[in-house]
This record gives structure tokens, C-alpha cells and sequence, in this order.
């Protein structure tokens, strides 16, 4: 016999079944799309001259930008790449030297 669901399980799930065919049907719709679009770009329009100016001050001290912060973990996460091919290469390359001894 299959064990009983959690109460959680069926208090989630009844959640569900009341909001989620119209939310479905909300979020599907071309209103909540166009909706969507434009609130995307007012946070833009709105963030965009708030990061400019933070990120002037921020230098004024001497402390980098959360832009700059983005792009130096972007790199981060670049050269660690490169080096775990590296290292995977020099194995392969240690493996097959060793075999051929």
C-alpha cells in the first residue's frame, strides 16, 4: 500500500489546483507579454543612470562597481575553465606517456 502524502504535499498541491490554470492563462496572454516588456525596460531606464552614479561614487573611494565586479567574476570563472582543460589535458598527456613506457 502507498504511503499517504505529507500534509504539506496536499496543502501545495490544492494551493495549485485553485491558482494555477489562471495564472497559466495570465501569464500566457499577449496583455501580460506586452506588460512584462515594458516593465522591463522602466527598470532599465531606472537602473541604468542609479548604477552610473553609485558606480562614480564608488570609485570617488576607491571600491569597484557592482559592473566591474560582474565582469571580473566573469573572467574568473573564464580562466578557471581554461585551466581545468589544462589540467585534463596534462592528465591524458601524463597517461599516455606512462603507457607507452
Amino acid at each position: 500500500m502507498a504511503a499517504e502524502s505529507p500534509l504539506w504535499r496536499k496543502a501545495f498541491d490544492g494551493v495549485e489546483r485553485r491558482i494555477g490554470a489562471p495564472l497559466e492563462n495570465a501569464t500566457s496572454s499577449a496583455d501580460f507579454q506586452v506588460f512584462s516588456l515594458k516593465v522591463g525596460r522602466v527598470k532599465k531606464a531606472v537602473i541604468a543612470p542609479v548604477e552610473a552614479v553609485v558606480g562614480f561614487g564608488l570609485h570617488l573611494v576607491g571600491i569597484p562597481s557592482h559592473a566591474e565586479v560582474r565582469v571580473l567574476r566573469r573572467d574568473l570563472i573564464k580562466v578557471q575553465r581554461e585551466l581545468l582543460a589544462m589540467r585534463r589535458e596534462q592528465a591524458v598527456t601524463e597517461r599516455e606517456s606512462t603507457d607507452s613506457e
